[in-house]
Parts: C-alpha cells; structure tokens; sequence
C-alpha cells in the first residue's frame, strides 16, 4: 500500500544565514564603535595640534619683535657711527687747513720763501725761493716728515736773478691730507718672565 504523508518530513530551519546575518550586523557596529573612537581620538589630537600651534605662533611672533628690535638696534648703532665718522672728519676738516698751514710754515727753513701755493683736490704746488739747493732739500724733508704731507717731489729748480742776487726758483708738488697721518696703535706683547 501508498501511504502518502501530506503533512511532509520533519525539516529543519537551517540558522546559519541569520548566524551570519547577526555576526555581519554585530562586525558592523563594532567597526563603528572603533571608527568612532579613532574619530574622537584624532579630534582631539587636532586640537592639542592647534592650541600648539597657535602657542608656537605667538612664540615665533614674540621672538620676531625681539629679532626686529635688535636688527632696529644695531642699524641705528651704524648709523651713529656713520655720523660720529663723519662729525670726526668735520673736525679733522676744519682744524687741517690751519695744521697744514702751520706745518707748512715750521718746515720753510731760514734762507727760503714761499712765493705762490696752489691747491687742487688733494694736491699742493708750492713755488718759492732760495739761496741753495740744500735749503731746498732740507724743506722737502720737513715736508715729508709732517703728518700732513706727504709724496713730496721736486718738480724744477733754476737759478734765478733776485736784485743782484742769485737764488734757485724751485717747485715743489706733494700730497695734502687734511685729516692728518692715522695711526694705527699695535697691540702690547706680553712679556715672557725667565724662570730662574
């Protein structure tokens, strides 16, 4: 006999796909989770970075005042001393016609006189007379040991009549420094002591 079972076999549910459903859905809130707190987390990394930044900021403007300032500073300091060089060469400049006259005057030797001088730029011509070529000579040699002459050359020399009496005409062309020699002072050595 045919014994059909309408009511079927006992089936079971196979729960795997909602296993899989589940471990899907709890994977995908932990990863939320996760993101989340990594999101949190980098915030506030961001404004620890800021509230720095801004620090380091302030700081770097705070040192570039300083910086400026002390920049300001040391061009006045080049400035000043622009101006205290150039107040000196004034002074120099001021008192250096009247030394070189005077120096001019103490190195004429006795027997000699100044008979014209011309001045251009930093040069003298200076023509005069005298009764020999050595007091012609000794005159450059004051010329030259003055601080402010200085390559002193004889340019002529020719002896001339003067009222009967013969003297040499001469000329002579140096250097004038109005400012005077510079001097440059040398450091002081040190003594060695001698051990006995």
């Amino acid at each position: 006999m045919i014994k059909i079972n309408l009511l079927g076999e006992d089936t079971r549910i196979d729960h795997t796909g909602l296993l899989v459903l589940i471990g899907f859905a709890a994977s995908l809130v932990l990863l939320i989770v996760v993101f989340f707190f990594m999101q949190q987390s980098i915030t506030a990394d961001i404004i620890k970075m800021s509230d720095k930044k801004g620090e380091l900021e302030a700081e770097l403007a705070r040192w570039q005042k300083e910086t400026k300032a002390v920049k300001d500073l040391e061009k006045k300091k080049k400035d000043l001393k622009l101006k205290l060089a150039v107040i000196a060469r004034l002074k120099r400049s001021k008192i250096g016609p009247v030394r070189v006259l005077d120096d001019l005057n103490m190195a004429l030797p006795e027997r000699s006189w100044l008979t014209r001088i011309d001045a251009k730029s930093d040069r003298l011509q200076i023509k005069g007379l005298a009764l020999d070529n050595q007091t012609i000579a000794l005159f450059m040699k004051e010329l030259e040991a003055s601080d402010y002459f200085n390559n002193v050359d004889l340019v002529e020399t020719k002896l001339v009549d003067r009222k009967g009496v013969k003297m040499n005409n001469f000329t002579v062309s140096t250097r004038v420094n109005y400012a005077g020699k510079i001097e440059i002072k040398k450091p002081k050595e040190k003594k060695k002591k001698r051990k006995a």
